[in-house]
């Protein structure tokens, strides 16, 4: 069970500043993936930098740190640190414990600003209402019997993703935040120069591009907005089944809206968030990933949040459905996991008779991808139509046979027959 655990939430130990940096060295400074000594020099940069910005007062919100500005006090609150993991990878009171633990550090930092119990709670764990308010006996979300009534909050969560425009960490630093005082620079370029055997001029910029990209992650105060949250996310860019490795594979910095403005200003300390609220937080943060080059898997929803992954995953699908958009996440842009419901929607649309700029724009899906669905699905339609085994096409689309099951399923659900499969293939120009 500890190794199934271990398995699981290795890629949030591995999603590391260290490991960035590292894997940044690798790529640009001919250092190996897994050099020690490219390991060596991050370390000395990040500790001698931060021990210098603690002696100049520069305060920083290290990545999975939530922000907020609280009356006139500044907090960062770690919802994520590797220490959160020891119950679980132990078999020691799973996540409850770890979440016990997350709410023990937060309320260190709450202190400072005075914050009420059931406000701290409210801010980092909005689930304890959940599971502990007058709503606990609701019944669980399921997309065939729950609809929501609430209109405006459909219209309200494309209006959202519409207008989001998330300002990516490396558009927020400044030149303060491009470079370190030049007796530092020079120390640590030295120690460059005896561990790595680099010249002078090149362990100088590699020096002050390991501070940058320090910087970026871990954004000063005044870079941020109450609510906002420092990660780093899946790249969209990553290769999944290039990089087995969780640490070799591609991160980018993002940051994330936790909490609006207005959620801080209108949120009810003590009641439950209402499902469409949470969905709403979740889409968002998403979507703000994405445009800025990340992706969010439900694993790391789950520590931004506190909700248990089952609810995330029902909140996710239930959204989707309601508003006919796909969300990104690793599962639906890199083909990760078992990721249904985006296909769904982009066939029903299909078969509609919607374009594919049009299912393109109405998903916020790149027109490829809408593309390469349907294009599946066809190609699954006419090798079925031959009785050819789920095997052989998994052998000759070049895709996984779970997925082939997927889109016979998807088949089964709209075709009743051969005739009606033949008329839509007909439709396409397919001869037989």
């Amino acid at each position: 069970m500890a190794e199934h655990y271990d398995y699981l939430y290795r890629p949030l130990l591995e999603r590391s500043l260290l490991n960035y940096q590292v894997q940044y060295l690798a790529l640009n400074y001919d250092f190996g993936k897994q050099s020690r000594v490219a390991a060596l020099i991050v370390e000395e940069v990040n500790t001698q930098i931060k021990k210098t910005e603690t002696q100049l007062g520069i305060h920083r919100i290290p990545p999975f740190h939530l922000y907020l500005r609280w009356g006139t006090v500044d907090l960062a609150f770690p919802l994520f640190t590797p220490e959160y993991l020891e119950p679980i990878l132990r078999g020691d009171g799973g996540f409850r414990a770890s979440r016990e633990l997350m709410i023990g550090a937060c309320r260190k930092e709450a202190r400072k600003a005075r914050m009420a119990p059931v406000e701290l709670l409210g801010v980092v764990d909005p689930g304890y209402f959940v599971r502990h308010g007058p709503r606990r006996n609701d019944p669980k979300i399921t997309l065939d019997s729950r609809r929501t009534e609430n209109a405006s909050w459909r219209d309200r969560i494309r209006e959202q993703i519409e207008n989001l425009r998330p300002t990516s960490p490396f558009q927020r630093i400044d030149a303060l935040d491009t470079g370190a005082p030049i007796s530092l620079v020079n120390q640590l370029s030295q120690f460059v120069e005896r561990e790595a055997g680099r010249g002078p001029t090149v362990s100088n910029h590699l020096v002050q591009e390991l501070l940058t990209l320090r910087n970026v992650c871990c954004p000063r105060v005044r870079h941020l907005k109450s609510g906002e949250m420092p990660f780093l996310a899946t790249s969209v860019n990553a290769h999944l089944s290039e990089e087995v490795a969780t640490r070799f594979r591609k991160l980018k910095p993002v940051i994330l809206t936790v909490w609006s403005e207005e959620e801080l200003k209108r949120c009810s300390w003590g009641d439950p968030p209402s499902d469409e609220e949470l969905a709403e937080r979740i889409v968002r943060v998403c979507f703000e990933a994405y445009r800025q080059g990340g992706l969010l898997s439900l694993m790391d929803l789950q520590w931004i949040f506190h909700i248990s992954v089952r609810k995330i995953s029902e909140l996710i699908r239930w959204a989707q459905k309601e508003c006919t958009i796909i969300v990104p996440t690793p599962g639906t842009v890199l083909d990760s996991g078992r990721s249904m419901t985006h296909k769904d929607i982009v066939i029903e649309l299909h078969l509609q008779g919607y374009t594919v700029r049009e299912i393109g724009r109405m998903t916020y899906h790149s027109p490829r991808a809408v593309d390469s669905y349907i294009g599946t699905f066809e190609s699954v339609l006419i090798l079925d139509l031959y009785h050819i085994p789920k095997r052989i096409m998994a052998r000759i689309l070049r895709k996984g046979v779970s997925l082939i099951e997927e889109h016979l399923s998807l088949a089964r659900k709209h075709f009743r027959d051969e005739e009606d499969r033949k008329r839509l293939l007909a439709w396409k120009e397919v001869r037989f």
